[in-house]
């Protein structure tokens, strides 16, 4: 009964704060885009990683995932805005804190039942589920194309592995020059500036002391769909030719039509940061022959996956896969 009266009163507060913020939500909205977008394609990185490190700063605020190096690093990036998703979000904030519930957003939900709005919420826990498992066996993680993630200097940075770090140089400068100012120690951490399109990633990763020889687990999650089928092909052969068997590949396949719908309305924006979506596989509900394929030409075998909105009346969109070497 308690629980259903802070309910009623969050909602009934929430409404006219929502009403009285909407001049102030969209002056966030706007913050948060350029900065995101145009303030990404002065700095030449990624706006898309801009975007799961805010959906993880809204869950670590909201009590839904501890994160206290995102938010720390969110802090002193210049391409994001504290600001501005305060002004976005705090009538929901209110909501969440008075009903004792999350609701509207952000929400973790099952992946069968898991939707676009679920994307960064739902696949960011997934990850952190199998990376948990496969670090258990492993002595060694990558992080391809890591973005802003943060995993590193968090759970990871406390277990005996060796961790690198793989991405373009612009995003690594601006990474390292921001944990510095706030003052996350990554001092463990071997990062590898590399260009994945035209530069022999494998190589630049033993040369910074990667060992082939020992069991890995490779974290390559939200790039799939930015590269070509070919690049992805080359990709996986390249990490199950370059690490012990049992080593482990995370990675997230999204549905074909989804990327051709999400290039067709997001493409002109993509572009402003030189990205573009192309790589997508066809799922059957919670199963997909595309996948198995794909696995099996690259010599690797299913493991774990996760198949989101294979429940829902528009069916799967995306897997949150762990493929075994």
């Amino acid at each position: 009964m308690r629980l259903l009266i802070r309910q009623g009163i969050g909602i009934l507060l929430f409404l006219p704060l929502q009403i009285l913020f909407i001049p102030l939500g969209i002056t966030g909205a706007t913050m948060i885009f350029y900065r995101q977008i145009f303030v990404s394609k002065k700095l030449g990185v990624s706006s898309t990683a801009v975007e799961v490190m805010n959906g993880r700063w809204v869950m670590d605020r909201f009590g839904l995932r501890q994160d206290t190096a995102t938010v720390q690093l969110f802090s002193v990036l210049p391409n994001t805005s504290t600001l501005g998703h305060w002004l976005l979000f705090f009538p929901l904030y209110v909501l969440t804190r008075i009903s004792g519930r999350h609701q509207i957003y952000p929400i973790i939900k099952d992946a069968p039942k898991a939707g676009l709005t679920h994307l960064i919420t739902t696949r960011t826990v997934l990850f952190d589920e199998l990376l948990q498992h496969a670090c258990n066996s492993s002595e060694q993680v990558v992080v391809m194309g890591a973005g802003f993630d943060t995993r590193s200097y968090g759970p990871l940075i406390h277990d005996a592995l060796d961790i690198f770090e793989l991405d373009k140089k612009e995003t690594q400068s601006l990474k390292r020059n921001c944990l510095k100012q706030a003052g996350i120690d990554a001092s463990s951490i071997q990062f590898v500036e590399v260009n994945f399109a035209t530069e022999q990633w494998a190589t630049k990763l033993t040369d910074a002391g990667y060992n082939p020889q020992k069991v890995t687990t490779f974290l390559w999650e939200g790039v799939s769909l930015y590269l070509s089928e070919t690049d992805v092909r080359r990709a996986l052969t390249v990490m199950q030719t370059h690490a012990a068997a049992g080593s482990r590949i995370l990675v997230d396949f999204y549905e074909v039509e989804f990327v051709h719908k999400l290039m067709s309305r997001s493409g002109k924006l993509l572009e402003l940061t030189n990205e573009s979506l192309s790589f997508g596989i066809a799922f059957e509900g919670a199963a997909s022959r595309q996948l198995a394929a794909l696995a099996s030409e690259t010599n690797l075998k299913p493991g774990d996956i996760h198949y989101l909105g294979s429940e829902t009346p528009k069916g799967t969109w995306m897997a949150v896969c762990e493929l075994i070497i």
